[in-house]
């Protein structure tokens, strides 16, 4: 005899593990509401999207502050999320038609404590020329405005 769909395994396991439960509940006409009534209502399994989105910026984040993690699995979740949100890079790139330019923050050199102290060593230090400051400070706001929108009601 087949079981009810209340019966079945996965249904008991389900009940006895603990949940998050997120309410988001953003003004339709607000950068967040246009794009989550997009995912809910206009996209096939627009929820798993979101949920893959939000997985991809910050998993391996909060695995870190768990504190049950080895710096090698961090660095592994971290290169997936990479690929996951490069991946998101190209999709939009062939969608919208936008090569790889010089305007993207992405393609800015990064400089960090890492990289100093390895050309230090090395004697030479060969900095790319930097845009004057109201330039980057323009770029910069246009680019990030709807994503603060986004981030501040998180």
């Amino acid at each position: 005899m087949p079981r009810k769909p209340s019966e079945s395994p996965e249904n008991n396991s389900s009940k006895s593990k603990p949940r998050v439960r997120f309410i988001f509940e953003p003004d339709r006409t607000s950068p967040n509401g246009i794009t989550y009534s997009w995912l809910i209502h206009g996209t096939y399994k627009g929820k798993e999207k979101a949920a893959t989105a939000a997985r991809a910026f910050w998993l391996p984040f909060a695995y870190e502050a768990s504190g049950d993690y080895s710096e090698a699995e961090l660095r592994d979740l971290a290169q997936q999320s990479i690929w996951q949100m490069e991946a998101q890079i190209q999709h939009l790139r062939e969608k919208f038609g936008i090569g790889v330019g010089g305007s993207s923050l992405a393609t800015e050199t990064l400089v960090t404590s890492e990289s100093v102290s390895t050309v230090e060593a090395e004697g030479t230090v060969q900095l790319p020329p930097t845009p004057a400051p109201d330039q980057t400070a323009q770029a910069i706001t246009q680019e990030t405005d709807l994503l603060d929108e986004f981030a501040d009601v998180l």
